[in-house]
């Protein structure tokens, strides 16, 4: 992403997030997956640890740009 500081070694990825059936839902457009939360303070964590198991980065390299909304 253009115009984000990051750290070297640390990837940055756009988390897209919103209200379903009582859950958060957060997709990361970059590796076309989803998962779900009860709310948004569990968000980060949770989008790390997804981006982490389907890609083998680290994810203490991983950082997460959430934004509520949904694809288009």
């Amino acid at each position: 992403m253009t115009g984000v500081d990051t750290t070297p070694g640390e990837r940055v990825f756009r988390v897209l997030a919103w209200p379903s059936d009582r859950r958060i839902v957060l997709y990361v457009p970059d590796i076309e997956a989803a998962t779900t939360v009860p709310g948004l303070p569990d968000a980060d964590d949770a989008a790390r640890s997804l981006i982490a198991d389907l890609t083998g980065l680290d994810a203490h390299t991983i950082r997460c740009e959430i934004t509520m909304g949904r694809p288009r």
